[in-house]
């Protein structure tokens, strides 16, 4: 999207980062809120656990540590049907959140939160930020952490970048609001609706002590994703991993 953004309502463990081996060529392509309905939380989140001038791709693989990431909700149908299944194993994800999304939904923003897992700023409306001047990187950025607070009390101390475009201008915005850069390493592709098999397939064959998997709640039908995660899971869990957030 061009042109100025406006938004209405009140606004007012070790690191193994570095490139990829393998970059995926293409990557994952409003109502007031109530105040008083947000959880109790602290305004600010708490120091990072990582560095804040590079992408993150891995977390501490201590325990055979690994993370879970969920990208472009919330969405009313397929938001509710990852909680169910992350809930049913025991998980915790991090979601990346759109602000437009967050600003339409704001109590599936709220019920992330509450059910204990990690939101991550995902901008405001899932665009390219390489190569866009600073001011408005600055917006994008700046208006989803705001909307995030506003729908659970907090801010978010994550920034994912949409497609996985980095610059030079976002990794400095992260430093500014002190959002570590949150990338990832595994990507079983979900957003193209590849078939089931083959989410559960990528994911089972490339996911090592200490990655990050990216999948999506969020951007078209994501049934698949939800029925990957079915079988995920669970494997992953016997296989003796813990999943935690960054």
């Amino acid at each position: 999207a061009t042109g100025a953004i406006t938004l209405t309502g009140a606004l007012a463990p070790r690191l193994l980062a570095g490139p990829r081996e393998q970059v995926a060529a293409d990557r994952s392509a409003s109502r007031p809120v109530d105040r008083r309905a947000a959880p109790h939380r602290a305004a600010t989140p708490p120091a990072p656990a990582y560095p804040l001038d590079r992408p993150l791709y891995y977390v501490d693989d201590a325990f055979r540590s690994i993370a879970l990431t969920i990208d472009d909700g919330p969405d009313p149908v397929y938001t509710p049907q990852v909680l169910q299944v992350l809930e049913s194993y025991g998980v915790t994800a991090t979601f990346s959140m759109i602000g437009l999304h967050v600003a339409a939904y704001p109590q599936l923003a709220q019920a992330v939160a509450e059910a204990g897992h990690q939101i991550a700023n995902h901008t405001w409306n899932h665009v390219n930020l390489a190569g866009m001047p600073a001011h408005r990187v600055h917006s994008e950025i700046e208006l989803a952490s705001q909307v995030i607070h506003e729908a659970i009390g907090m801010q978010p101390g994550l920034f994912r970048a949409p497609y996985g475009a980095w610059s030079p201008a976002v990794i400095r915005q992260c430093e500014r609001m002190r959002m570590v850069p949150l990338d990832w390493s595994v990507d079983p592709r979900d957003w193209a609706q590849p078939g089931t098999s083959s989410i559960i397939r990528t994911i089972m064959r490339t996911t090592q002590p200490g990655s990050i998997i990216l999948e999506h709640d969020g951007g078209g039908n994501r049934s698949e994703t939800v029925a990957a995660l079915r079988v995920v899971l669970p494997r992953l869990l016997r296989e003796g991993y813990h999943f935690v957030t960054p």
